[in-house]
């Protein structure tokens, strides 16, 4: 196995956590330890999320927006994708606490990393274009600011005790709060988990998937109109 202080000095305390509290080990079984997993951690969620916590910073600086405040009303945004991972947070944050609160990590990391890998390749991913720097729809604008705020502040305090690491830099940074560890744990709302939302978008998701499989098949470029489907 590879020297625990080296893979320390390597790839950094969070993925040591992730590597451990998602393993076969914390069910009492077997385990080998692999730089590779090490390194698969990084390259999987610290990393995703480190990019989309840039992305909101980058385009909010570059809009003046003020990440400082309190983020209100985030709730009463009218798009469907705001509405969408607000769901899958509140959803998010009650799954774990259940799984935390029964000693079972592995679940909670399972979904702490889905939920990340949403975040980032679907919601992210179609949100660019409301907040480019000739966005027309400015509420639109503030509405992605507000939600990508409450998204990646509460994130922080949901992941705190897996990733203490990460958790911190982000939280402290987006909050100029002393630190994550010395906030609540935070409490779902059960009024703003839409499943029907969350059954559409994920067929919506689905026929995106069949396109792509499609045109890998007839070797055509993502960027290429089609002119039938």
């Amino acid at each position: 196995y590879p020297d625990p202080k080296e893979m320390l000095l390597k790839y950094g305390g969070d993925a040591l956590r992730l590597y451990l509290l998602s393993s076969p080990v914390m069910k009492g079984e077997d385990i080998i330890i692999s730089e590779e997993q090490y390194r698969n951690q990084v390259r999987g969620m610290i990393l995703i999320l480190w990019n989309v916590y840039n992305f909101f910073l980058s385009y909010a600086i570059a809009d003046n927006w003020n990440f400082k405040d309190e983020s209100k009303h985030v709730e009463k945004s009218k798009n469907i994708l705001d509405r969408w991972i607000l769901s899958l947070l509140q959803q998010l944050i009650k799954d774990v606490t259940n799984s935390l609160e029964s000693y079972d990590t592995v679940t909670a990391i399972n979904a702490i990393q889905k939920f990340v890998d949403e975040f980032s390749t679907w919601y992210i991913r179609r949100s660019r274009e409301r907040v480019r720097p000739n966005a027309e729809d400015k509420a639109d604008k503030l509405a992605f600011f507000n939600t990508c705020y409450e998204i990646l502040v509460i994130l922080c305090r949901v992941i705190a005790p897996i990733t203490p690491f990460i958790a911190e830099a982000i939280y402290r940074n987006l909050t100029s709060e002393e630190s994550v560890h010395l906030t609540d744990w935070p409490i779902y709302n059960e009024s703003m988990i839409d499943k029907n939302l969350e059954q559409e978008m994920e067929y919506a998701r689905q026929l995106v998937e069949l396109a792509h499989a499609q045109r890998k098949e007839k070797a055509i470029k993502i960027r290429q109109p089609l002119s039938s489907l």
